[in-house]
């Protein structure tokens, strides 16, 4: 980008540095423009003076280059300020909108979109199920494992596994919603309602209904499962043999990552074969597709994953036989996370037995965000949410 447009932009940011005071020497300079998006929905702009490469050694080494912007936000909540309802399955239209936004709020000419790469990317898709039954998953996925990562696990509430290519997340949004954006969407909403409000409403008006409209999204999100998948750099320029631009990055790729990320996590069978999770179901499943004395070992095994999770049955078995009767469950559909074995059984439990965080299963949210802003102080959210 030219020059001068970084430069305004740095000019309307907060730039942190070290200063060796001996010498007066700059050691390092950071600068960052945290923009106030739709709704108070930070959006990151970095100006940037040198680019990253890696040397003969294969570390990172920063050398000066053309002057360029770097951008992170939440596409979601920077379009609707939340992302709890509502698909945003056009990345490249997604990009445009955000440019069109950034150059309100930025007052600069930013180049079309087609000329942006990227970095990395989320693809999230979002279940319905009641708050006891999100909560009853977590419970019945504890033993679920992901090979060559760390797995961090978050009580009944999140699943959490880094890499370096990709990293996956599986968590309850009702508690996410309500640490991080429930208060930041009140004060919002309370400042809009205040400007808006009749000279004649009374005092507490702008507070009450802010109150509702966020009590409202709780709700939706206390009835959401949310899984994530980040696509790393590392990852989109290998597929791509490049840095791929904004055009290159389809929804069918997307949803491809996505569909094979979570199919590692969960392994729960192929596409179009119906899933099985408890014991009487999984023997009859089993002696459906495989000889008597077959069955029944892979029953015994299975058995075993679901009580004591796949680290304990590796201990307990062959590398080569670990892996064979796994993936002879695997073919026949067959699921060893939330099953009888693990859940207590509760009166009226509500985690439906064939439920998969998968983009086939029948949960999954798929409804647009309406064109009119969703927190427009003159429409109801409740009939929205509704």
């Amino acid at each position: 980008m030219a020059r001068n447009i970084v430069d305004k932009v740095k000019a309307q940011g907060q730039s942190y540095c070290q200063v060796l005071n001996e010498t007066g020497e700059l050691l390092w300079e950071v600068t960052r423009t945290n923009l106030q998006g739709s709704y108070d929905s930070r959006i990151m702009v970095k100006p940037m003076y040198e680019d990253c490469s890696k040397s003969k050694s294969g570390k990172p080494e920063w050398h000066p280059s053309q002057p360029y912007l770097i951008v992170e936000c939440s596409l979601p909540k920077a379009m609707h300020g939340q992302n709890m309802y509502g698909v945003i399955a056009d990345l490249p239209q997604a990009c445009e909108n955000l440019r069109t936004l950034l150059q309100q709020l930025l007052g600069v000419e930013l180049p079309h979109t087609g000329k942006w790469t990227v970095q990395r990317v989320d693809w999230s898709e979002n279940f319905r199920l009641p708050y006891q039954a999100v909560q009853e998953f977590f419970e019945g996925i504890y033993h679920v494992a992901f090979p060559r990562r760390k797995m961090q696990k978050y009580s009944n509430e999140a699943i959490f596994v880094p890499g370096t290519t990709t990293t996956i997340k599986l968590y309850h949004k009702g508690p996410e919603f309500e640490r991080n954006d429930r208060k930041r969407l009140y004060v919002v909403l309370r400042g809009m309602y205040q400007q808006n409000r009749a000279k004649d409403a009374p005092p507490d008006w702008a507070h009450r209904q802010a109150s509702r409209k966020v009590a409202a999204l709780q709700r939706l999100a206390n009835g959401r499962l949310r899984a994530e998948v980040e696509v790393h750099a590392e990852k989109l320029d290998y597929d791509f043999g490049h840095k791929p631009k904004v055009h290159e990055i389809t929804t069918a790729y997307l949803e491809g990552v996505f569909d094979k990320e979570i199919a590692r996590l969960l392994r729960e069978g192929r596409d179009g074969v119906q899933i099985v999770r408890t014991s009487l179901a999984v023997r009859d499943r089993l002696e459906a597709h495989y000889a008597l004395e077959l069955a029944g070992r892979l029953h015994g095994f299975w058995l075993g994953l679901a009580t004591h999770g796949e680290d304990d049955m590796k201990t307990r078995s062959t590398r080569p036989t670990f892996y064979r009767r796994r993936k002879q469950l695997v073919d026949v559909g067959v699921s060893w996370l939330a099953t009888d074995r693990q859940l207590i059984e509760r009166q009226g439990q509500t985690l439906p037995a064939d439920f998969s965080p998968v983009r086939a299963d029948p949960r999954r949210c798929t409804s647009l965000v309406r064109e009119r802003p969703a927190f427009d102080y003159q429409r109801g959210l409740l009939q929205l949410a509704a």
